[in-house]
């Protein structure tokens, strides 16, 4: 297969890496991650795990002991129960940062049940620090197994997913609470920057289900004895808050839309996460962004080489491809691949691809018709083409309540080139134009199409001046013209909102200027030779148009129209036509009717267009 390397497959391939690049970077599509990762986590529930167990500061146990917080003995005799039992690792979820006298029985406990206590990291700090680090109590910090941290982290949308496994100031880091009781040990190390707060080892919570998947007791049952020593023992315990009002509670991916989730079961759900070897790690944003534009260029290059289906085929397949990826990546290999800003950019450039090859389709469709017509001798083809290239009267009727505007074109026999358009710029300006083609037959019919298309591009283009459209559009036609024609073009852009009309002509006849009085001449015009003669600065030309005044376009198929006796149809016959006419339509109608009986039945010699653009207010 031939490659298709042309500037627009080299524009879209730019814009669809530009826009994946900016999805990914801006981290736009975030959201809609999240609903995925979200789905594919409530895919994953497991069963409760039956060697982790949390102590629960409840309801119950507030009601039994009194007010939060508790003296640090009643912290102290759990775990001297707690002690006696052989947990097989001790977190406790509650901060001891201000010394207390109950201190040194706390430390005790401590000690002997191997407890791993938690410091605090406020961001931002106090004094306008950009973080403060509180370590528990002197004599507890000495005395815990471990010290943790117990940041969580909120995504955009305020549900805690993830994580950093360790965080610290520049000397030191400091792991999870649940990370520290499976065993990890945290990397160490200086940081490069030592003001700046150290954050590392992203991890997804793999949670196992929703709120009280993770096996429970109150802490107050343990307190007073009546938890069997087996529900203890050789298990990871866990004591934190979970009463209400006590504000350590979250969303989280699985705990509903009604309900949230502790801080001590989010440690547990991460603890029983690393155990089980299910963390999962987010794939980095290079690797993230390598993929996709990966993706994206298989595309691109399919578009390049193969056959449409084929590469269309190609294309649902990477599509498909990066889903399974992102699935097989999360549910085999603890990665998560984000995928939605890479099915974005494949979509772009999928539906992007699918328009540039439809016109493309039609484009030979409509080269295909001409040839056709031209070894069949039939030239029907050619005229369905060439109507077929206006905008239909409808359409040009309804442009904007503030003018009247008509326009009819009949093709003679043999094709000529006439075209018309009206070009809605923007909410104030229109433009239109009337053009005709040298020239008869398919040439003509070909290059009346390509006239059109780069008239409305320039048009579109939102160059500051008329005139400077006219050179660039006389430019464009030149260099495309490999069949040496020229065409001659009125083109007029007027202003809705003062009825204020710039005109370039380019070899065409002279507008004729209806007034509100019913008087009508023609509007003179300098104008410049036709396009594609030379290279000419076209004057833009300004009229302006009262409401109720009507400006006509028309070609040489009206003026110069013939009768069997050789006769013109002229300028007299012209003006006749125009009276009377109260509508854009009514006026391009008459001139119709006008010339057609003025022809008595003669074949025409030429393409007759008319065009009346008719000013209200």
């Amino acid at each position: 297969m031939r490659s298709r390397f042309t500037a627009g497959w080299v524009a879209l391939a730019l814009i669809g890496s530009a826009l994946v690049a900016g999805l990914i970077l801006t981290r736009a599509t975030e959201r809609i991650d999240y609903i995925v990762y979200d789905h594919a986590l409530s895919a994953t529930d497991r069963d409760p795990p039956d060697d982790i167990v949390i102590v629960a500061i409840d309801n119950r146990s507030l009601e039994a002991i009194g007010r939060w917080p508790w003296p640090r003995s009643v912290h102290a005799s759990l775990l001297s129960q707690l002690a006696t039992m052989g947990p097989r690792s001790v977190g406790y979820d509650v901060l001891f940062i201000e010394p207390s006298p109950d201190d040194a029985m706390l430390a005790d406990a401590v000690r002997r049940s191997r407890a791993i206590l938690p410091l605090v990291i406020d961001v931002p700090g106090q004094n306008g620090a950009p973080y403060d680090i509180a370590l528990p109590s002197g004599p507890l910090a000495e005395a815990a197994a471990g010290i943790a941290q117990v940041n969580l982290h909120f995504d955009s949308d305020r549900v805690v997913r993830q994580i950093y496994l360790e965080e610290g100031d520049g000397e030191r880091a400091w792991l999870q609470l649940g990370a520290v009781m499976a065993g990890l040990r945290a990397s160490g190390g200086a940081a490069a920057d030592s003001k700046a707060l150290r954050q590392e080892h992203p991890v997804l919570i793999a949670y196992g289900g929703a709120t009280g998947h993770i096996p429970t007791v109150s802490f107050i049952d343990l307190l007073q004895g009546s938890v069997p020593p087996e529900l203890i023992a050789g298990r990871h315990v866990l004591i934190g808050a979970t009463a209400d009002g006590l504000g350590d509670r979250y969303a989280t991916p699985k705990s509903g839309a009604t309900s949230q989730m502790s801080g001590v079961e989010i440690q547990a759900h991460l603890l029983d996460a690393i155990l089980r070897g299910d963390a999962i790690t987010p794939l980095s944003t290079v690797w993230t962004l390598g993929v996709a534009l990966g993706a994206l260029w298989i595309v691109l290059l399919g578009f390049l080489w193969l056959r449409p289906r084929a590469s269309a085929a190609l294309a649902f397949g990477v599509f498909i491809a990066i889903i399974a990826l992102s699935f097989g990546l999360f549910r085999f290999a603890g990665i998560w691949l984000p995928p939605v800003s890479a099915l974005a950019g494949l979509l772009f450039v999928m539906v992007a691809e699918a328009a540039r090859e439809r016109a493309r389709l039609r484009e030979m469709l409509v080269r295909e018709r001409i040839a056709a017509a031209a070894v069949e001798g039939e030239l029907q083809a050619g005229r369905t083409i060439q109507l077929g290239m206006l905008p239909p009267r409808a359409e040009i009727a309804r442009i904007d309540p503030r003018i009247d505007v008509d326009a009819l074109l009949e093709p003679a026999k043999s094709i000529g080139g006439d075209l018309y358009d009206v070009i809605r710029i923007d909410a104030d300006r229109i433009a239109f134009l009337v053009g005709d083609v040298t020239g008869k037959g398919v040439p003509a019919a070909l290059f009346m199409a390509l006239s059109k298309a780069l008239t409305k591009s320039v048009v579109l283009r939102g160059i500051a001046s008329l005139a400077e459209a006219a050179s660039i559009l006389n430019e464009e036609l030149m260099r495309d013209n490999s069949e040496a024609m020229n065409v001659t073009m009125l083109i007029g852009v007027m202003d809705l909102s003062s009825g204020e009309v710039i005109l370039i002509s380019a070899g065409h006849e002279d507008p004729l200027h209806i007034r509100a009085d019913g008087t009508i001449a023609p509007h003179k015009l300098d104008g410049g030779p036709p396009f594609c003669i030379t290279d000419f600065p076209y004057p833009a030309e300004v009229m302006k148009l009262s409401p109720g005044e009507t400006l006509v376009l028309i070609s040489d198929g009206v003026s110069e129209a013939l009768n069997g006796a050789d006769a013109l149809f002229g300028h007299d016959r012209l003006l006749a036509a125009l009276k009377g006419g109260t509508s854009a339509t009514d006026i391009v109608e008459a001139v119709r009717d006008a010339v057609r009986t003025f022809e008595d039945g003669t074949d025409p010699t030429d393409d007759l267009t008319v065009m009346a653009v008719r000013y209200l207010a």
